[in-house]
């Protein structure tokens, strides 16, 4: 086995793949390739690994993958993640961290969903195309149009009925899944890049990373609410469980913290680098943030509203994703590998 060794970019307009700067697994469809997993120790701590759904602040395994981008992960494990240059959906999960096999979907696939029943997934490609996967045979069933927006985040909504879909323009798209239509446009700021769903299932909120937006969406009625102005180039997002408070990793190097009850942004909270992706413990916690240029994770507590430690994953860290059921989560990685976090 290859040990792998630590060594900004975010997605183009269009198709044009990456511009520098900013249960088990079931049956896969295709056999798996020949990947080697490591184990490797991280170089701080996130808390005590004694509460339940609460990550202990290590790096549990590592294993090779070809230019992993966005990740699910269901709430047994079973996790999804996108190759961005392989025009597929590779299968792995947090029980078993190996990969399993993999799924053709579009081109330069980026986002990644799982219905609320985790029976499909939705792969947001930015050929202007939504692949849908049938989770139970790990198959693409469908292609959904997006009417000629490369497609980089998709939502699907708590009912399970619609899809929320972003990407190069300045709307997110709502897709109906019966009838697999745009059936509506929300105007937000420009090139939505991420999601994050209330736990009331009420309220969306999308980053645009043009911009230095992000935007409140009533699911309800498909409309847009607020606009909270964090400046920079917002990226991932992550609620708490009281949906208080909004958590959004930015490029231009800090966290911001929204209070959903005031409305207000909070003060900017300097990280190591320009944060990418922002993933919320299950136990309302911490925040885990990548800093790709950096190769690092840095754990924020959502209590003391510090920094609490970091992990050093190497390579250009990218999406984190957990169960909320599981104390693992999984974390992609731009220099071609997922980590594994407890």
């Amino acid at each position: 086995m290859r040990r792998i060794r630590s060594a900004d970019a975010v997605v183009c307009l269009g198709v044009c793949l990456i511009a520098a700067c900013s249960a088990d697994a079931p049956t896969a469809a295709s056999p798996a390739a020949s990947f080697a997993t490591t184990s490797t120790q991280s170089t701080g701590s996130g808390g005590s690994c004694g509460q339940a759904g609460h990550p202990s602040g290590t790096i549990l395994d590592t294993v090779q993958v070809p230019l992993p981008w966005g990740v699910a992960v269901r709430d047994d494990g079973l996790a999804y993640f996108t190759e961005l240059l392989n025009a597929s959906v590779g299968i792995t999960s947090t029980k078993t961290r190996t990969v399993t096999g993999t799924i053709p979907v579009g081109q330069v696939p980026t986002g990644i969903a799982f219905s609320p029943d985790g029976g499909t997934a939705y792969a947001a490609n930015q050929d202007a195309t939504v692949s849908v996967i049938d989770v139970a045979s790990a198959t693409t069933t469908g292609t959904i149009s997006t009417n000629g927006m490369a497609a980089f985040a998709v939502q699907v909504s708590p009912d399970g009925s619609q899809l929320f879909v972003g990407g190069s323009g300045s709307v997110v798209e709502v897709i109906d899944l019966q009838s697999a239509q745009v059936v509506n446009s929300i105007n937000t700021g420009f090139a939505v890049n991420a999601f994050a769903v209330a736990p009331d299932n009420r309220m969306l909120y999308a980053s645009a990373f043009v911009g230095g937006t992000v935007t409140e969406i009533d699911i309800f009625t498909q409309t847009a609410l607020r606009t909270f102005s964090v400046g920079g180039t917002p990226q991932g997002l992550a609620l708490n469980r009281k949906a208080t408070h909004l958590y959004v990793g930015n490029e231009a190097g800090y966290l911001n913290d929204i209070d959903l009850t005031t409305g207000q942004v909070g003060a900017n909270i300097p990280l190591a680098g320009g944060a990418f992706g922002v993933g919320v413990t299950p136990d309302d916690n911490q925040a885990y943030i990548a800093i790709p240029n950096q190769g690092v994770v840095q754990i924020f507590s959502l209590q003391t509203r510090k920094l609490t430690g970091s992990l050093a994953v190497g390579g250009q860290p990218r999406r984190i994703a957990f169960s909320q059921l599981g104390k693992i989560g999984a974390v992609t990685n731009q220099s071609g590998f997922l980590s594994f976090v407890r």
